[in-house]
């Protein structure tokens, strides 16, 4: 009897979202780059698509494991496609958004991580308790990772939105920012422009970016004139413009630091939670 199109469909559609679901979180990995460095279309669709379809594939084949009517010898090996794709969920470090929009919606992922655990745990029982120890230990394991990873891409999204990051910034008084900036940083102006020098150098001042993107007002102190801090103000500026190859390095770097904030899990992988997880 010969085997149509859905039949095949039907038999390996499980295996087939696995696949798809891979191949996206690859060129994910591979293409994050051209997100930060390039305007080139050609190089951007791939990467594009791949963020569109990787949570897409990823939930359908989790879905279709659900239903899944794979032969016994299949069992074991299906118990490690459910966590596996949790992993995928979470995706790569180096992109968490494609675009600022895709913040706003980490409720969203939230909720999606809950149903996909509820339904990891579900393929877990059905295939894989009672077949041994540590196929049950190592199933156990991969899934531990994938919740962490979901977990950790949800944060990440939480904290890029503009609403949790202006949250999440301490009110300092403008005065007093100012002078613990100069006086910390007087010595910056050098020509030792190396890469990890200007990175550790930028990032001291890097919260007056955040709070400049999402205008975040700073409180003057009221025991200080206001004509003392804009004299503190037109100081700092001063010595900036005073070497134009190092602000330049330092703003640049500061660039660079901003979009790991925004599409990445850099705020989340740099502390001690993301240190945990990785």
């Amino acid at each position: 009897m010969a085997v149509g199109p859905l039949d095949f469909w039907i038999d390996w559609a499980s295996q087939i979202g696995v696949l798809i679901s891979l191949a996206c979180q690859i060129t994910l990995h591979l293409f994050t780059n051209v997100r930060r460095r390039s305007n080139s279309i050609m190089l951007r669709v791939p990467l594009w698509l791949a963020y569109q379809l990787s949570d897409l594939t990823a939930t359908y084949a989790a879905g279709q494991l659900l239903y899944s009517s794979s032969s016994p010898q299949d069992h074991q090996l299906i118990a490690y496609w459910a966590p596996f794709l949790l992993l995928h969920l979470g995706g790569p470090d180096n992109i968490t958004a494609y675009a600022l929009e895709d913040n706003k919606l980490w409720r969203r992922h939230f909720l999606s991580l809950g149903v996909q655990v509820l339904g990891a745990v579900y393929v877990f029982y059905k295939h894989i308790v009672g077949n041994g120890l540590f196929p049950m230990l190592a199933a156990i394991l991969i899934f531990l990772v994938g919740v962490a990873k979901y977990a950790e891409r949800t944060c990440a999204l939480r904290r890029a939105d503009f609403s949790g990051l202006q949250s999440s910034l301490k009110v300092l008084a403008r005065n007093k920012h100012h002078q613990h900036f100069y006086i910390e940083h007087q010595d910056w102006y050098c020509n030792d422009l190396e890469d990890e020098l200007v990175l550790q150098r930028a990032h001291s001042p890097f919260h007056i970016c955040k709070r400049g993107i999402v205008d975040s007002v700073i409180e003057v102190d009221s025991d200080s004139p206001a004509t003392e801090v804009d004299s503190e103000e037109k100081k700092i500026i001063g010595d900036l413009r005073g070497d134009i190859k190092f602000m330049w390095s330092v703003m640049e770097m500061e660039l660079s630091l901003l979009y790991d904030i925004l599409y990445t899990k850099a705020s989340v992988a740099h502390s001690w939670v993301g240190y945990c997880i990785h």
